[in-house]
């Protein structure tokens, strides 16, 4: 029995992601992909756009929502948490993302259809997570945010991986086309203008980004 218990210590450290820590699936993860309008382009079954306020030029006071979709149990056995980091340009802020409800997609007679032409066959169920960003998070000017899937099991290293607007070094394209690293997102987000009576002009796009890398949101 100890050989077998030292053996398996030495797997999980040679194998801490596959075998010891989380792994997380990322087909069916969706935002916004180029060439959908996130603002218009709804959530597979539901009555509400993955950016919920259906509008990019959005009005001081009101808050911004934000929806995405994952595969259920995206982290397998692991705590399955999703973030979005949000930048104001002046700080950032990690906001937890709360499980709004599952959709079926399939051609069958109660799924929602098919999304981005899939699934071919067989149904799958998704999760559709919800983020609400309030208004004392937001600044007037273009905020950005990247949107973060986590899964983290007890004495393991957390697995994490981000939700990009477009390319980046060693992004993945996942089943349905979004964009997705486990590694840089630094200038590869989305953005929203927070735009009030008063409030000074929006900053050219990409501007703000240049703010201070963030580590991974805390466990």
């Amino acid at each position: 029995m100890q050989h077998r218990a030292l053996a398996l210590k030495a797997a999980c450290f040679l194998f801490s992601v596959s075998l010891c820590g989380a792994e997380l699936n990322m087909d069916w993860a969706y935002h916004n992909v180029a060439g959908s309008d996130r603002a218009q382009e709804f959530v597979p079954g539901q009555g509400f756009s993955f950016l919920g306020n259906s509008k990019v030029i959005i009005p001081d006071g009101e808050p911004v929502t934000l929806y995405v979709t994952t595969a259920n149990q995206f982290a397998g056995d692991a705590d399955e948490q999703v973030f979005v980091r949000w930048w104001n340009g002046s700080e950032e802020k990690w906001i937890s993302g709360t499980w709004a409800t599952n959709v079926w997609l399939g051609s069958g007679e109660n799924d929602a259809g098919r999304f981005h032409g899939l699934p071919m066959d067989q149904s799958v169920m998704l999760d559709v997570w919800k983020f609400e960003i309030g208004a004392d998070v937001t600044l007037p000017g273009e905020n950005f945010y990247v949107i973060q899937l986590k899964g983290w099991k007890e004495g393991s290293e957390p697995a994490q991986s981000y939700l990009l607007k477009d390319s980046g070094t060693d992004s993945q394209v996942n089943n349905i086309g979004q964009i997705w690293t486990s590694g840089d997102y630094f200038q590869h987000d989305w953005s929203v203008t927070i735009e009030g009576a008063g409030s000074p002009a929006a900053k050219p796009a990409g501007a703000s980004t240049n703010a201070p890398k963030a580590v991974a949101a805390p466990l």
